[in-house]
């Protein structure tokens, strides 16, 4: 699923896939497109990858900017979630990966709306794991850095960013081949977390820490409420 063009079509064509061009900022067309892919075949996996960064000086930002990455980035998934996870617990299957950010854990400048959209992501996946545990349904959070897209390459290019960039000299940047082989990796094992590049990992791995301390509190009351039934 992603925008129309000859690019998306190539691609589909060259792995013998299907595409289904849509917008995801309209919210109200994604029931549509759900029952469009689903008619096709069952949704074993969902990988929400899509996003909109709109980089620069937040105050320079537009209403509709800020709508549009808030609602690509977050709402889309939160929504396809919502009306693909009924099916999949129907079928008894069904693996999520939502595609976050390192941005969502270190919030650079230049990035407000895009870290924020990022940050709920990852908060958002952890609530579904919290809430569908016990179901046969897997959860995968990919927090990742740079990777070689035109979209990274603008938020390389903003002051602040291009001068970190400068500095890392290409140590933050996972090649695609390298980052899709960690997503496949982790459907096929079941990983809850994907973190690359690695030197960036202890990042992401501190701001999972309160939420895998939530998963444990609640764990623990959750027996509590059982052996009290």
């Amino acid at each position: 699923m992603a925008r129309a063009s000859a690019e998306l079509l190539s691609v589909a064509d060259e792995v013998g896939g299907l595409a289904y061009p849509c917008d995801l900022s309209d919210l109200a067309g994604l029931a549509a497109l759900v029952e469009r892919v689903e008619a096709d075949g069952p949704v074993d996996v969902l990988i929400n990858n899509a996003g909109v960064s709109h980089v620069g000086w937040f105050l320079d930002r537009t209403p509709a900017e800020i709508d549009q990455v808030l609602t690509v980035n977050l709402l889309a998934p939160v929504h396809l979630c919502r009306l693909l996870l009924p099916r999949m617990l129907e079928r008894g299957r069904g693996h999520v990966v939502n595609i976050s950010s390192m941005a969502g854990v270190i919030a650079p400048p230049g990035l407000a709306a895009y870290s924020a959209s990022k940050a709920g992501l990852s908060h958002f996946t952890a609530g579904l794991r919290a809430d569908l545990r016990d179901t046969p349904l897997r959860f995968t959070t990919v927090h990742l850095g740079s990777v070689s897209t035109e979209m990274d390459e603008e938020a390389r290019s903003y002051g602040p960013m291009r001068e970190l960039a400068a500095k890392s000299g290409g140590r933050d940047i996972t090649p695609m081949p390298v980052f899709v082989a960690a997503v496949l990796d982790a459907v096929e094992k079941d990983r809850v977390q994907v973190r690359v590049p690695a030197v960036m990992a202890p990042l992401a791995m501190a701001a999972e820490l309160p939420r895998k301390v939530g998963r444990l509190v609640f764990k623990r009351a959750s027996a509590m409420e059982l052996r009290r039934d």
